[in-house]
C-alpha cells in the first residue's frame, strides 16, 4: 500500500530515508514574510526545516477557534496516537509532547519522521503555543503517541496498518488518528479496528478524495474511514465547499479544514502549508481529544456522536453524502447541554387558511336594507313627535 500524502499525492521513495539529511534553508520570521511552502516530497534524505515562520494564526486555526475551548480544557491527560510516518520529537511546538511510540515496520521507536507528514498531522492535533508563531494545535495539552507504519521507501507494508492500530491500543491511546486508508481491507485490519473499538478508543480516519487516473468516477471508499464505528472526516475549503468528491459509501461523518492549513516541520521553527482529508482528520482528532478530556465519562461512541450532533449542520436532514453531519464545531462539542438528534424544519411554516364567508343572497340583503329603513323612519317619526310636544310647552308659534 502506498501512503497518500497530506497534499493528496503519493509520497516518493527515497533511496536512504534514514541516512541522509536534507539541506536546511535559512528561516525567516520577519513581519510580512511569504506564505509557507507546501510540504514537499522528499526525494533524497530527510525533510529539512521550512524557511518561513507563520506569525499570525492561519485561516484553519481561526476557523476552528480552539482557544475558545482552552479555559475549559486543553486536552491534558489524553493520548492521541498518530499512525503515519512517525512524529519528530524535536519539532518546534511538540517538544515534550511526543512519546517514544513504536515503529511497526522494524524494531524501534516512532518518534522520528523523515517525510514530515506524521509530524504535520501531530502538530495540528497538539502543537503548543510558541513565541513568534501564530500556529497552534487544537489540543495543546494532549500527548502524542507516534506509530510509524511507513518504511524507508515511503510504503505501508502489508499488515502494517493493522499492527499500528494494535500497537496504539496496547499503549492505551484514547484517540487514534489515521490519515490514510486502503480500498481493499483484509480480515486482519477489520479485526484490529474491532479490537480498538472494544477498548473504547475513538478512531478518526481520513476519507479518500483521489480519483483513479484517467477517470471521472468518484474514488472508492477508504477503510477504516468507511467503518461505521470510525469517525470519517473530509475537508472543506475557504468557501465552505467539500475538498473531496466522496461517494455515499465513504460514510462521511464530519468536515474540517482541508485547505489553507499550515503545520510544524520536523525540525526548526518554520512551517509548511498542508491540505487534504488527512489534515481535516487531524483537526477532528484534536477535537476528540478535547471532548475526551472534558467529558471523561463518555464512551468512544458517545464522543463521536457528540462531535456529529454539535456540528454546523447542513440544511435539511443529515447526515448527507460528502458533508455528513456538517462542519466541526469544537466549542459547541464541549459546552452544549442538549444536542438535537433531528434537523429543525427548514421550510416556511404553513398556516391553516382562515374561513371564508359564503356570498350573501341578494334577496336577503334587500330585505335587510328595507327593514333598516323602516326602523329608521319610525325612529325619526317618534323623535319629531317629541320635538313638537316640547316646543308647545315652550309656546312656540307656528
Amino acid at each position: 500500500m502506498l501512503l497518500s500524502g497530506v497534499t493528496g499525492t503519493v509520497l516518493p521513495q527515497p533511496a536512504q530515508a534514514d541516512a541522509a539529511t536534507a539541506v536546511a534553508a535559512p528561516v525567516s520570521s520577519a513581519p510580512g514574510a511569504a506564505e509557507p511552502p507546501a510540504l514537499p516530497r522528499v526525494t533524497k534524505g530527510c525533510l529539512g526545516p521550512s524557511p518561513t515562520v507563520v506569525e499570525t494564526p492561519p485561516w484553519a486555526v481561526r476557523r476552528i477557534g480552539p482557544s475558545a475551548a482552552w479555559p475549559l480544557t486543553r486536552g491534558d491527560g489524553v493520548v492521541v496516537a498518530v499512525i503515519d510516518s512517525g512524529v519528530s520529537a524535536g519539532a518546534t511546538g511538540l517538544s515534550g509532547a511526543v512519546r517514544s511510540g513504536t515503529d511497526v515496520t522494524r524494531s524501534g521507536a516512532g518518534n522520528r519522521d523523515c517525510f514530515g507528514r506524521g509530524t504535520a498531522l501531530a502538530g495540528i492535533v497538539a502543537a503548543r503555543p510558541t513565541t513568534g508563531s501564530g500556529f497552534v494545535g487544537v489540543a495543546p495539552g494532549a500527548a502524542i503517541l507516534p506509530i510509524r507504519v511507513v518504511n524507508a521507501k515511503g510504503e505501508v507494508p502489508d499488515g502494517a496498518l493493522a499492527a499500528g492500530i494494535r500497537a496504539a491500543a496496547a499503549a492505551k491511546a484514547d484517540v487514534i488518528l489515521i490519515g490514510f486508508g486502503t480500498e481493499t481491507p483484509d480480515a486482519d485490519l477489520r479485526r484490529a479496528v474491532r479490537e480498538a473499538v472494544s477498548r473504547d478508543i475513538v478512531l478518526v480516519a481520513a476519507i479518500s478524495g483521489e480519483k483513479a487516473t484517467g477517470t471521472t468516477q468518484a474514488p472508492a471508499p477508504w477503510y477504516p474511514a468507511a467503518d461505521p464505528d470510525v469517525l470519517a472526516v473530509g475537508g472543506f475549503d475557504l468557501n465552505g465547499a467539500p475538498t473531496e468528491e466522496a461517494p455515499p459509501s465513504a460514510g462521511v461523518d464530519l468536515l474540517a479544514p482541508g485547505a489553507g492549513a499550515v503545520s510544524v516541520a520536523p525540525q526548526g521553527p518554520g512551517h509548511y502549508s498542508v491540505a487534504g482529508s488527512s489534515v481535516a482528520a487531524a483537526y477532528a482528532a484534536g477535537a476528540a481529544a478535547l471532548v475526551r478530556a472534558y467529558h471523561p465519562d463518555l464512551s468512544q461512541a458517545e464522543v463521536r456522536h457528540r462531535l456529529e450532533l454539535a456540528a454546523e449542520h447542513p440544511l435539511g436532514t443529515w447526515p448527507v453524502p460528502q458533508v455528513g453531519y456538517g462542519i466541526l464545531d469544537v466549542y459547541k462539542a464541549l459546552t452544549a447541554v442538549e444536542l438535537r438528534e433531528t434537523a429543525l424544519a427548514t421550510q416556511a411554516p404553513v398556516f391553516p387558511p382562515l374561513p371564508v364567508a359564503e356570498p350573501a343572497d341578494p334577496r336577503t340583503l334587500i330585505a335587510a336594507l328595507v327593514a333598516v329603513g323602516v326602523v329608521g323612519l319610525a325612529g325619526l317619526a317618534h323623535l319629531s313627535r317629541l320635538t313638537i310636544r316640547w316646543g308647545r310647552r315652550r309656546r312656540w308659534r307656528a
